[in-house]
């Protein structure tokens, strides 16, 4: 028997609100409800606006005399982001824009440790630089495929899952059986898709609850209620500033990308994701500057953000052997 559209779509926010559910207890874990992969550029490009938002709140807290912040956002460019793996991936291309980036990154150092409060030059030669690695990395029809910029915008709001949970003094583990995975004809167009024995989409999803439809309800329900639950006044303890400011740019950076490029490339007949996505967003950010637990936050990402990015773009599910 076919399924309609909104049946298959109860199923996966049930999934999600499980997921959420059984798993928000372990209050010291992160949990990776989606592990989005499969895209080289989708990847690229998120890395790239990751090292942007770092440099950028490099600047924001020089200027205001947090020196020490400073250096924790630079060594997260230094040690975790820009590494040699990278640095050699883009000199591939162009070895003069490697070099540059690394000579930047330096000159950053050196200018927070002799206390030059003027890096203003700086984050502007190093922003201009990652443009130039984007155009050196990122074919232009990669550019402008609405599935790669899915991918960039879902790997972004994994970003924020990790920020934030690192924020909190959260270990990360890995609870997702499932990877994100973009086949050929995806990338051409994201109505379409194949499915083999480890690629399935969701209009070919067959899940057999085995129990009875209320159950379902309640699940979603329970899924709504991580959501409205967080305008309590429970809020958590910061334990890394850094990668709570980092949290909080890349929000901002994420509904940048939705706003100028990913909303008006939804498809025609997935428009109905569009408006959970950005309000979503919205609530996301609230959040997060509310400090609100870890948990809650992972809800609307996971729960909310990331399942109709994956419908409205048909991305399709790789399972994990």
């Amino acid at each position: 028997m076919i399924r309609n559209s909104d049946s298959i779509k109860q199923d996966f926010y049930v999934i999600a609100a499980i997921a959420v559910i059984l798993f928000s207890s372990y209050n010291n874990q992160q949990i990776f409800g989606h592990n989005f992969a499969g895209d080289e550029s989708a990847s690229f490009l998120a890395l790239m606006d990751r090292m942007q938002t770092e440099i950028n709140l490099i600047n924001t807290n020089f200027v205001t005399n947090k020196e020490s912040l400073a250096k924790d956002h630079l060594n997260k460019i230094n040690d975790e982001l820009y590494t040699e793996k990278i640095k050699k991936e883009i000199a591939e291309r162009n070895e003069r824009i490697a070099n540059e980036i690394s000579s930047i990154i330096n000159e950053t150092r050196s200018a927070i440790e002799e206390n030059n409060k003027d890096l203003s030059g700086s984050v502007k030669n190093f922003n201009d630089v990652i443009e130039e690695a984007v155009l050196v990395r990122i074919d232009p029809d990669a550019m402008t495929n609405a599935t790669i910029q899915a991918l960039r915008f879902a790997d972004l709001t994994n970003s924020i899952d990790i920020s934030y949970a690192t924020a909190l003094g959260i270990k990360p583990m890995n609870m997702s059986a499932m990877n994100m995975a973009t086949t050929d004809d995806s990338m051409s167009d994201s109505n379409n898709s194949k499915s083999d024995n480890n690629t399935t989409t969701m209009s070919s999803i067959n899940m057999n609850h085995g129990a009875s439809s209320s159950n379902s309800n309640n699940m979603a329900s329970m899924s709504k209620d991580t959501v409205n639950n967080s305008k309590t006044t429970e809020t958590s303890t910061i334990a890394s500033i850094a990668s709570y400011q980092t949290a909080n740019e890349l929000t901002n950076v994420a509904i940048d990308l939705f706003n100028s490029t990913i909303k008006q490339n939804i498809p025609s007949n997935a428009t109905e994701n569009a408006n959970p996505i950005e309000s979503s967003l919205k609530q996301l950010k609230i959040m997060i500057e509310s400090k609100d637990p870890f948990d809650k936050v992972m809800g609307v990402i996971h729960g909310i953000i990331q399942t109709n990015i994956q419908e409205a773009f048909n991305l399709p599910l790789k399972i994990s052997k």
